[in-house]
């Protein structure tokens, strides 16, 4: 056990060879102070519970004695907890493994914390990381700075040994350093400004060139690395919007020729970058604009080294945004070229390197977007299942590369997910079945490889509901019943654990809508009084005003059409046959309605 008041908060584990970063990261812990209100609670911290302690790092690591010196002995035992610093290096230290051998025999597992500097887990893990003192297995959670970058890595480690939530550090860190940037945000868009004006009031070629490069240079990268980052993580949309704006209209129609393959990489990754918040604010217009920018510019770059895997991905990703802004605005056909195009250039990394599973992992993505869109835009079954059993292969090679990877984990799960809803609209209820059991084997994994993993907690309890949309959809209502009441209580608790978060909530709402359709569908002997039914129909113009979600509210009216044996609503035509989040067939669920008011007449 971890002693009360340990004397540091954290013994460093490094090879030699990653002395550089041990130094920045000892730095940066030691003078890391929590935001106020968010003390933490854990013996790593001082009395204010906002410092952690010393960290020690022992720079005696070049030594040739055979033994652990007793200085580092004692600080192994009154250390708090461990945080081993991963690379190809450390990985094959004998003093590493020795300290973490040592730490855990002196702590146990719990408190031992794996920061990849660089690498793979695969690559950079010491094996000693990967098995616990008895011998079994383990699976131990990095900190992955090349991932996530060094800030967000390190944060993630504090608020373990905080013991508080990562998303509320995030926030709050970002809120205080909000404060700390916002005048130099200020400065930013007004340099932007400056170099602008300069660009146009001094358009001989030298000068404009030399400027051309310094925009999609430097500008670039402080943008990509630091501004854009700070400001969207601070949630100030309005000035990464006049920042967005500034660089995009700079850019537009610019002359590639001038620039260096580097600098036609970076503006690539902005441009995307700017048309990914376009998107998510609905501004699709601009987002377009951006993504085509961004396709010329890869484009370019890959007519120039069209085997270079590197420039073969990054055109692969401008087509996938292509793909996904034309969809948003009803541009389908547009939409499935890109995404096809997207399936090519990721076959194309695969040809090169069978061996990469981010390669395998594109090939998924691809056919998943393209088994997505010929599932909603036109129910297209036949088409979907061929590619999302297409997609299911490519993260089953990912996944037997890298085992037990979340993303992969997460992909499949989520593959299972979609094939079982379109064998589900095919009228293969049994083969649906099948597919959801095999979904829930992969959640169940994911769930033993992270128990506080919350994206996962909410697959599971919505798992409950797709399997009753099966039962209802076979006219087994009877069967659909008890699962719907028993995950409408899982996402109460959900929904009451987060009451902020409006998805939840309508989660719950759409489990009592469900049960009302199962029960519809008993003979009218069966069903419970009108007052019970009217209850589960709820207030539908309530769920257009306060969830946010249209396709729920017209599933509600449609409900109340059929419980009441009154005319439906009109039907909203123009956009995909299913719905974006619920899958919902509006037309069938309409006709359905209307077959109840004509036979009431």
């Amino acid at each position: 056990m971890v002693s009360m008041t340990p004397r540091y908060s954290v013994f460093l584990s490094y090879n030699r060879g990653d002395f550089t970063a041990a130094q920045r990261i000892q730095r940066w812990l030691e003078t890391y102070r929590l935001p106020r209100r968010l003390q933490g609670g854990g013996p790593a911290f001082a009395d204010d519970g906002r410092r952690l302690r010393p960290v020690f790092r022992d720079i005696d690591e070049m030594r040739v004695a055979p033994d652990i010196d007793s200085a580092v002995i004692e600080a192994i035992g009154a250390s708090a907890w461990l945080v081993v610093l991963c690379s190809p290096a450390s990985a094959k230290s004998e003093w590493v493994a020795r300290e973490i051998a040592m730490f855990r025999a002196a702590h146990g597992d719990d408190h031992i914390l794996p920061l990849l500097l660089e690498g793979t887990p695969e690559t950079s893990f010491p094996p000693a990381l990967l098995q616990r003192a008895d011998g079994r297995p383990l699976v131990p959670l990095a900190a992955d700075m090349p991932g996530e970058g060094e800030r967000l890595a390190l944060l993630k480690l504090v608020a373990v040994m905080a013991g508080v939530s990562m998303a509320v550090l995030v926030q709050r860190d970002a809120q205080r350093r909000l404060q700390q940037i916002a005048g130099a945000a200020a400065l930013a868009i007004a340099v932007l400004a400056v170099v602008l004006a300069l660009v146009v009031q001094n358009m001989n070629a030298r000068l404009a060139e030399e400027k051309q490069r310094v925009r999609a240079g430097t500008l670039s990268n402080y943008m990509l690395d630091d501004l854009r980052a700070q400001l969207k993580r601070a949630g100030r949309l309005d000035l990464l919007t006049a920042v967005n704006d500034g660089v995009a209209k700079s850019w537009r129609g610019q002359d590639l020729s001038g620039l260096s393959d580097a600098d036609l990489q970076q503006r690539a990754k902005l441009l995307l970058a700017i048309a990914e918040d376009d998107e998510s604010r609905g501004d699709l217009v601009a987002a377009r604009v951006q993504t085509e920018e961004a396709m010329r510019t890869t484009a370019q770059l890959l007519a120039k080294a069209p085997t270079d895997p590197a420039r073969i991905f990054a055109h692969a990703q401008s087509q996938y945004y292509t793909g996904m802004v034309s969809w948003r605005g009803g541009e389908r056909t547009r939409a499935a070229t890109a995404f096809a195009a997207y399936r090519d250039l990721a076959s194309r990394l695969i040809a090169i390197d069978r061996s990469k599973p981010d390669w395998w992992m594109e090939v998924g993505y691809a056919e998943n977007n393209l088994g997505t869109l010929a599932l909603r835009a036109r129910i297209d079954t036949a088409a979907a299942q061929g590619h999302f059993l297409s997609a299911l292969k490519a993260f089953a090679a990912a996944d037997a590369l890298r085992p037990d990877h979340h993303d992969t984990l997460m992909s499949l799960a989520d593959t299972e997910a979609w094939l079982a809803d379109t064998q589900r609209l095919a009228g293969a209820p049994e083969q649906a079945l099948a597919a959801r059991a095999r979904q829930k084997t992969i959640l169940d994994r994911l769930a033993v490889l992270d128990p506080q993993d919350r994206q996962v907690t909410t697959d599971r309890v919505a798992y409950e509901l797709a399997l009753a949309r099966i039962s209802i959809e076979a006219g087994r209502p009877d069967e659909a019943l008890p699962r719907l009441s028993d995950g409408k209580d899982k996402a109460a608790t959900l929904a009451a654990n987060d009451p902020q978060n409006v998805r939840r909530r309508a989660q719950v709402r759409m489990f009592s809508l469900m049960q009302l359709k199962a029960l519809l569908l008993r003979p009218p002997a069966r069903r419970p009084d009108a007052a019970t039914l009217a209850v589960l129909n709820g207030d539908c113009a309530k769920d257009r005003a306060t969830l946010k979600a249209d396709e729920l509210a017209d599933f509600c009216e449609f409900l109340a059409a059929r419980r009441t044996g009154t005319p439906p609503p009109p039907l909203v035509t123009g956009g995909d046959r299913l719905t974006e989040r619920w899958g919902l067939d509006m037309a069938a669920e309409r006709n359905w309605a209307m077959k109840a008011e004509e036979s009431a007449r």
